[in-house]
């Protein structure tokens, strides 16, 4: 053990864990945003931590193994928004150290560092390093390929049974995600019998417990009934080209021209463009006779890397896939490792370093003028004055009240600290059915909230999100005339993201 620790690849790797771990706390660990879909998750653990289960008491359109994570961190940690980030923090800090991993199989431990070291930098998108489901199980899955190669190169049967466990619980936060065990398999395959019921026992178990678990609190048939929703319904009004890059932007006020646009759009398009690169770049490099010597694992890895983007569908956005294209990353690095002459490597890594740095160096100051402002969950960083909106919403809204978000803010819920009556916390039009309407609307009079926050989403920005959203959904009259009805406007508020009614139920004559 010892001696494994003065190898060093261990000690850079260790180093390289260390300040992704360091640097992604600063860059996101308390920083304030309540745009985007984290709301669905810091409020879907918010209501674990309260005894509730997804798809019994909240809906739900994934796995539940991100809630579970986030309910148990914010029971221990009283809802500290720094301790239900802290998966997110690990997540995007392993999957810098896989990268490192991976290519330390195959290169110098120096050039591995500047791999994971770049891409560490490419990773740290501000917008997109929040709380959800794909970060969990894309770290999960890269996590069980990882052990899959260590378990081919080691022949140890108990590194698949882990390798099994891994893959599962991956397809237990996002299920789209067991696909990715099809690659996993076939290569358990070449280890006879064992290793394919080794891998087999390792998923089978982690689906024993969460099953177990979810039969015990009632939510095993909410669950699947929820699954066969999400295929129905939410396939359809996500489905978006691969690759797609500028998916909501204008509802998002993002404006871009000129050459900002093109280089912008070059760069934020690169998770989508290296799985095909990595295919066609080795395919090339075997075709023109290049070393064959390890032919077969590269082969099993390109499968992976191609599951874990089959995965995305059908949100295939570049910020989808960016959660998935570690190994992808690795692969064209190690190809970029295998093609030049030593010296030429040297400068186009250390070209690739000095450009890594400069961009790493902005995005860590940044923070720097982030300034601390208390909440209802704790002291935060502010970047964009979202405080501003939040204190408008509390002059209005105590801790501890009845409120409904409609149709899609779910994290005031979290940082406002009050009740939801409803089982949903958004309401996505286009997506949602008449049906989820209608629910809605009775366990709304089941139990009145006494204050209702109201968006208005034109349907232009709707379809600019959700482009196949059906169009006879956009409107959801029924509620809408509901919330007309019972509640009157008293005020608004405006963020950086959002501007939005406060409605206060009328008085019942």
């Amino acid at each position: 053990m010892l001696r494994a620790w003065k190898d060093p690849k261990v000690l850079v790797g260790a180093a390289v864990l260390s300040l992704a771990l360091v640097y992604f706390y600063w860059v996101a660990g308390d920083i304030l945003r309540t745009a985007g879909d984290e709301g669905i998750y810091l409020e879907g653990g918010r209501r674990v931590a309260l005894g509730q289960q997804p798809y019994r008491d909240f809906f739900a359109l994934t796995g539940p193994l991100t809630f579970w994570k986030e309910g148990v961190l914010a029971y221990a940690s009283g809802m500290s928004l720094l301790a239900m980030r802290l998966p997110l923090i690990l997540d995007t800090a392993f999957l810098v150290w896989a990268v490192f991993w991976f290519t330390s199989r195959y290169a110098g431990a120096a050039y591995s560092a500047a791999t994971a070291f770049a891409f560490l930098v490419y990773q740290s998108r501000d917008r997109l390093l929040y709380v959800n489901h794909r970060w969990d199980s894309s770290a999960l899955a890269t996590a069980a390929i990882a052990v899959a190669l260590a378990a081919q190169r080691t022949r140890r049967r108990g590194l698949w049974l882990v390798s099994g466990f891994l893959i599962a619980a991956a397809a237990w936060a996002t299920p789209s995600l067991l696909i990715a065990a099809l690659p996993l398999l076939f290569w358990s395959v070449r280890r006879g019998v064992r290793g394919v019921l080794a891998f087999a026992g390792g998923g089978a178990l982690a689906t024993a417990i969460a099953v177990s678990y979810l039969q015990w609190h009632g939510a095993l048939i909410p669950m699947i009934q929820s699954l066969h929703w999400t295929g129905a319904n939410y396939t359809r009004a996500n489905l978006v080209p691969y690759g797609s890059v500028w998916v909501g932007a204008e509802a998002a006020g993002l404006h871009i021209a000129g050459w900002n646009y093109l280089l912008t759009t070059l760069l934020v398009v690169v998770p989508a463009v290296l799985t095909p690169a990595a295919i066609a770049g080795w395919a090339w490099f075997w075709r023109a006779g290049r070393n064959r010597a390890d032919c077969q694992e590269v082969l099993f890895l390109l499968a992976a890397a191609v599951a874990l983007a089959l995965a995305a569908w059908p949100r295939w956005t570049a910020d989808a896939l960016l959660h998935t294209m570690a190994l992808s990353w690795f692969l064209c690095a190690l190809l970029l490792y295998r093609l030049p002459a030593p010296r030429l490597r040297f400068w186009c890594c250390g070209v690739v370093l000095l450009m890594s740095a400069a961009s790493v160096s902005g995005k860590a100051i940044a923070p720097l003028n982030y300034w601390p402002r208390e909440t209802r969950v704790g002291t935060l960083r502010d970047p964009d004055t979202e405080v501003d909106m939040l204190e408008g919403l509390e002059r209005w809204i105590q801790p501890g009240e009845s409120l409904f978000s409609f149709p899609y803010m779910p994290s005031v819920y979290y940082f406002l600290n009050v009740r939801n009556p409803s089982r949903y916390s958004f309401l996505q039009p286009g997506m949602m059915t008449p049906v989820d309407e209608q629910r809605a609307i009775a366990e709304l009079e089941a139990a009145p909230p006494r204050w209702v926050i109201y968006e208005k989403y034109p349907p232009k920005a709707v379809l600019s999100i959700w482009p196949h959203s059906d169009p006879a959904l956009l409107a959801m009259t029924a509620i809408n005339h509901y919330l007309q009805e019972h509640y009157r406007p008293v005020g608004t508020v405006t963020g950086p993201w959002a501007h939005v009614a406060v409605m206060e139920r009328t008085p019942a004559p």
